[in-house]
């Protein structure tokens, strides 16, 4: 009964060792999750009083960001994890603003003059909203009033750090490899002079790693998105949601 009972435990504790894996990093990417909601509702507000400056919300989704690269409650790590984060805004963020489109800035835009700047924005109006016209735009169909939503919508590269999980959970998420009958990998789909990334199914362009660097790392990038709506609370410019510096330098 020993033997046997020693021969289900080393077949069982692989598969339990693997599911702890798993589940820790679930934890991990949960965690990251709900950090990116803060971080991007961070980025929307930062954008609403500045214009919906491409910049400033970059620098507000890192703030947001930052406690997921703390490794030290002392004002080194802080500054170490903010710097971090920009780094990886910069590198492994995309953000989108899907209001006010370009339709809506058509419709609303009017050239405003700055006297004490001595330039000229065209701007969507933000000032007395509740008594401004509510007539839907000829392109965009909605009123000014919603056009003075900004909503973003974020992409994000969320490294997978937990042995062996990392690993399975990117290959499923992108969908590389051929599986065997048996349910496990028949070959390291990486070749070289096909394609560096294991010819992915479902090809993520911002988070992807070579399957060689993946392995020398043991940190596999997987996308996290969300979403923030928040009421401008300044004229909203085109050319302020283009500004976009080197936010790692910031």
């Amino acid at each position: 009964m020993t033997g046997q009972g020693m021969t289900e435990f080393l077949v069982v504790a692989p598969l339990l060792l693997f599911f702890g894996f798993v589940t820790v990093q679930f934890v991990l990417l949960y965690q990251a999750k709900s950090t990116l909601d803060v971080a991007v509702l961070e980025a929307a507000r930062e954008g609403a009083v500045n214009h919906g400056s491409m910049d400033v919300m970059q620098a507000g989704l890192a703030r947001g960001l930052a406690p997921l690269y703390a490794r030290s409650a002392d004002a080194t790590g802080v500054q170490s994890a903010l710097l971090a984060a920009r780094r990886a805004v910069g590198e492994a963020v995309s953000i989108e603003i899907v209001s006010p489109t370009a339709a809506m800035m058509r419709d609303f835009a009017r050239p405003r003059v700055y006297p004490a700047e001595g330039v000229t924005h065209d701007e969507i109006p933000n000032d007395m909203l509740m008594y401004r016209d509510t007539a839907h735009g000829a392109e965009s169909d909605v009123n000014v009033q919603d056009a003075n939503l900004l909503k973003l919508h974020v992409h994000y590269c969320f490294d997978l750090i937990v042995p062996v999980a990392n690993k399975v959970l990117y290959y499923a998420t992108n969908v590389i490899g051929d599986i065997a009958t048996n349910g496990v990998f028949s070959r390291e789909p990486a070749e070289a002079n096909v394609d560096a990334y294991g010819s992915p199914k479902r090809p993520d362009s911002l988070c992807r790693t070579t399957l060689a660097d993946g392995w020398q790392r043991q940190r596999w990038p997987v996308a996290l998105e969300s979403e923030a709506v928040v009421r401008m609370q300044s004229p909203f410019r085109v050319e302020a949601a283009n500004e976009v510096h080197a936010t790692a330098g910031r």
